[in-house]
């Protein structure tokens, strides 16, 4: 299951497999809620010069905690949660990014650049969705951007 995703005023629109289009609330990709099986998150980032303290793409639902999994950006580093490393040197240029969530392994996997940069163990069982776009977390740059294109999402 593949899904079509553009940027249009500042909403994400999913444009289904049916031809029809729906807003997605907070850049939330809607219709893709999962508990169970294999998921993947596929898309390109860019993340501004001068960004950090922000989480650029999510994994919603834990069992004590509201995300599976987050991706965050640390001067100009590529971190799961806060702190491990998942890539270096990620301001300005764009990245390929994919996400692979096993919700029944519990486990994250997580590619740069076709290259696997992590597996981690996910937070639990639970209703989980994926999001992207630009949400503050520990110490924010004032001024925080992050763009996203050829977003899809697959089911195994």
């Amino acid at each position: 299951m593949a899904g079509m995703f553009a940027i249009l005023c500042g909403l994400l629109i999913c444009l289904g497999s049916f031809g029809y289009a729906q807003v997605i609330d907070g850049d939330v990709i809607q219709g893709y809620n999962y508990t169970s099986g294999v998921w993947q998150f596929e898309g390109e980032v860019y993340v501004s010069r001068g960004t950090t303290g922000v989480s650029v793409m999510q994994v919603f639902g834990g069992v004590e905690h509201a995300t599976a999994f987050m991706l965050h950006v640390y001067d100009g580093k590529l971190m799961r949660y806060h702190e491990q490393l998942v890539a270096s040197d990620v301001y300005d240029r764009w990245i390929h990014l994919n996400v692979i969530h096993d919700a029944d392994e519990g486990k994250v996997s997580v590619f740069v650049d076709g290259n696997e940069a992590l597996v981690a163990d996910d937070r639990g069982r639970a209703n989980h969705y994926f999001k992207c776009g630009v949400c503050t977390q520990t110490d924010p740059s004032s001024c925080m951007e992050s763009r996203w294109r050829n977003i899809k999402v697959w089911r195994k």
